[in-house]
């Protein structure tokens, strides 16, 4: 069996009983709005059972619900290892690929203040293992250890404003190499803000095919404006935009070539 480049193969299968899990969606699906019902202006509910609708995004909400608590989408054990973690990734950085590269950093005990430039980038210029002792590099190792050296040789790391969502990502976003997206990933993670959402290609695609966002808006230069759509989104379908968020985007990473195709059409 071929795997991808990250893919950890399981020697246990999840074995579903299917009659239950029918019978905890059904009472759901019976109390969705009529399809033809109007969500947004010129955006109807449309059908669970059919790819992208709303109908089915909130279907994909309730079936995989996400702990009650503050702490749900936090990667790191304290606000600085959550920004080392989220610059790491992002943009042309495969998930597991930053996860891995955040990894090294933590174990070599390099996310604190005042660490040296040379420490951070030899960490991450170093190769990392893959399955069948296939090695990768890190790209941009040059680039981040500088953002990271910055972040962590900052004077007023101890003066963040860690309850606030809205000042949080401000501030975020007068880092080097933090724009609105990264800024906002990481008060998203850290806060659970509902106020936030991380616009990536994944949720860009899928706000385009389900449409609720309008596609002569520009990412780069009307961020805010989408973000606005999507939280209007969320309002409208009465769920959280930080566990909507999460869950469109595993899914759309998940089927990305479906999404692509749909696009192409």
């Amino acid at each position: 069996m071929q795997t991808s480049l990250f893919e950890i193969e399981s020697e246990e299968s999840t074995v579903f009983n299917e009659i239950d899990l029918w019978e905890e969606v059904l009472p759901i699906l019976n109390n969705f709005p009529d399809p033809n019902k109007e969500l947004l202006p010129g955006l109807a509910w449309g059908t669970c059972h059919q790819l992208y609708t709303p109908a089915f995004w909130k279907l994909q909400y309730l079936i995989n619900p996400f702990p009650n608590n503050e702490s749900t989408h936090q990667i790191g054990d304290t606000l600085l290892e959550e920004i080392v973690q989220c610059i790491l990734g992002g943009y042309g950085i495969p998930s597991e690929m930053g996860s891995m590269a955040f990894e090294r950093l933590k174990t070599r005990k390099l996310i604190k203040h005042n660490i040296s430039l040379e420490s951070v980038l030899t960490a991450l210029s170093e190769p990392f293992f893959i399955s069948s002792n296939r090695l990768v590099h890190y790209r941009f190792a040059k680039q981040k250890s500088n953002y990271i050296y910055e972040l962590l040789n900052r004077s007023d790391l101890n003066e963040l404003p860690c309850n606030d969502d809205l000042a949080l990502r401000s501030w975020l976003m007068q880092l080097k190499g933090i724009g609105p997206k990264t800024a906002s990933w990481i008060t998203r993670n850290w806060l659970r803000s509902e106020r936030v959402a991380i616009l990536d290609i994944h949720l860009l695609r899928a706000g385009m095919i389900t449409g609720f966002f309008r596609k002569d808006l520009n990412i780069n230069t009307q961020y805010f404006e989408l973000e606005n759509e999507f939280l209007m989104f969320c309002q409208k379908l009465e769920v959280r935009p930080s566990d909507m968020d999460a869950i469109i985007w595993n899914y759309m990473k998940k089927n990305n070539k479906l999404a692509l195709n749909i696009l192409s059409i």
